[in-house]
């Protein structure tokens, strides 16, 4: 069962609205300032990568939050997605 019909907000659009923009500071910035290279950033704010624990905590101590606050973002939106799909497989059971 569906809980809400939007999809939370993702780790990038999170990254970006609320921290890049306002901080104006840009991923090669930030990616100098957490010692990892640009693309993995950039993919990680394009929401084309996965957020893992340990960037979770690099990303956290150069933004001055927690890694849980950006894992709890990462995790509600995969739930979503899982039950989304669930929900979707229920209402259309002969699509695959």
């Amino acid at each position: 069962m569906r809980n809400t019909k939007r999809r939370p907000v993702t780790v990038g659009e999170m990254l970006v609205t609320e921290f890049l923009e306002p901080m104006n500071i840009e991923i090669s910035e930030l990616a100098e300032a957490m010692g990892v290279h640009r693309n993995t950033l950039s993919r990680i704010a394009h929401d084309k990568g996965t957020l893992t624990a340990p960037m979770a905590i690099k990303l956290a101590a150069a933004l001055g939050n927690t890694p849980e606050f950006w894992l709890n973002i990462q995790h509600a939106v995969e739930l979503w997605d899982v039950r989304h799909r669930a929900y979707e497989q229920e209402a259309n059971p002969n699509v695959s």
